[in-house]
């Protein structure tokens, strides 16, 4: 198997891959469903706004308390439950479109329902990862969910649009649901011994995910790699909000070109996830993080500079390069670095950091772009994710010889059945 897809020569992996790839899929056909009937039933953009942070806000609140029930209990029954749980809003969805019953104030509901279950669904599939493969195949597992996260972001939202504009929006719904099916039974499918758990239930959720929040200040590794990801996420990825109106506004397109300039992203974060794939060790990893995050600045201002199609082409494959090579290898150093016992939780804060604070930081650029427009925006939102790249990698970086010492749980696990 070629060196790019070598963790899929792990059993449990490769059922885990194909069941992430189906629930990717089916929540992108989801989500924008969700979106698009928030904007025909209000003719908002700004309601639209209030969906995306039902969708992502969870993981923000709810989030490191799921991810301290992944350190407690079987990180696949979660999984399990957590896909369970997606199926009643997307079949809810799809019975009050088809009976004309659906409301404005339904839909945020049941959206924000299906966000809880994301919520504790993302920290704890990530948390899962190191039970199925072998410790030096981490790298390459997070490259490889990172590539099909990247194809059901093209894949999912072509689908939606092609189902709404056929069938309507509960087609979406429908089949969202229908994929969860599958996965589930793939979950179950998986083989694992049970892992060891220090601390089952001798403490409040509250205290423990207290405890995380506390190794991760006392470890610099672990918040200079947060932090530069909150800066990432809060400052440069409302860069996404402002694309339906940047395509409007500056180069005078409609939904079309919308969905190119959609697209052209996704393809830079697939390239980028396979650059990370075919690298064999980890060691380095945290200077092209650096160069990663500073790649994703120099992109999201050479968008603000454009004022045609091809050049923002090729500056939005240049930022979807940038950040998703950041949040991977932001993924694999968190996840190399920290302990079994507090990866669930840790992941929660990585998981909180990245889509729990976008939403936030998407209604404020969203405000300001109505105001001084999209390119100012885009301009400072460049500039912080520089400054906070430099910053905190700086820190990483003076900190490197600190990846010599052993995990505090001297772990090097390998739970998973080859063939």
């Amino acid at each position: 198997m070629p060196r790019v897809f070598r963790a899929l020569r792990r059993r449990n992996y490769r059922l885990f891959f194909v069941g992430q790839a189906l629930s990717l899929t089916g929540m992108w056909i989801q989500m924008v469903a969700q979106s698009w009937l928030m904007y025909r039933l209000t003719d908002q953009a700004f309601a639209v706004a209030w969906v995306a942070i039902a969708q992502q806000g969870p993981g923000l609140l709810v989030g490191p308390i799921a991810g301290a029930l992944a350190d407690r209990h079987s990180r696949r029954s979660i999984l399990v439950l957590a896909q369970a749980a997606s199926v009643v809003p997307a079949l809810v969805l799809a019975g009050l479109v088809v009976t004309d019953l659906i409301s404005a104030v339904s839909l945020f509901g049941l959206s924000l329902v299906a966000g809880v279950a994301r919520a504790f669904e993302i920290p704890t599939r990530q948390a899962f990862v190191p039970e199925l493969i072998d410790r030096e195949e981490i790298p390459n597992a997070i490259a490889l969910n990172s590539i099909v996260f990247n194809v059901a972001r093209l894949v999912g939202p072509a689908l939606g649009g092609v189902l709404i504009a056929t069938v309507g929006e509960a087609a979406c719904f429908v089949a969202n649901a229908f994929l969860l099916v599958p996965v589930i039974g793939l979950l179950l499918a998986i083989r694992i011994s049970p892992r060891t758990i220090s601390n089952a239930g001798g403490s409040s959720l509250v205290s423990e995910v207290g405890a995380a929040v506390r190794y991760v200040f006392t470890e610099p590794i672990l918040w200079a790699l947060l932090g530069g990801l909150a800066v990432a996420s809060m400052a440069g990825m409302p860069y996404t909000v402002l694309l339906p109106s940047f395509a409007s506004r500056v180069l005078g397109a409609g939904p079309e070109i919308f969905g190119i300039l959609t697209g052209s992203v996704g393809i830079g974060a697939i390239l980028s996830a396979f650059v990370l794939a075919a690298r064999e060790e980890a060691a380095g990893l945290d200077t092209w993080l650096v160069g990663s995050g500073l790649l994703f600045a120099a992109g999201l201002f050479a968008l603000s500079q454009t004022t045609a199609l091809i050049p923002a082409l090729v500056a939005l494959s240049i930022v979807g390069a940038g950040f998703m090579f950041l949040m991977a290898a932001t993924n694999t150093l968190i996840q190399l670095r920290v302990p079994d016992e507090l990866r669930g939780r840790v992941m929660s804060f990585h998981t909180a950091l990245f889509l729990g604070l976008f939403p936030f930081g998407g209604l404020a650029a969203g405000a300001l772009a109505d105001s001084v427009g999209e390119a100012f925006v885009m301009q400072w939102g460049a500039l912080v994710v520089a400054v906070g790249v430099l910053g905190f990698g700086s820190v990483l970086l003076r900190h490197r010889h600190d990846w010599k010492a052993p995990l505090r749980d001297g772990s090097s696990r390998g739970r998973s059945a080859s063939g």
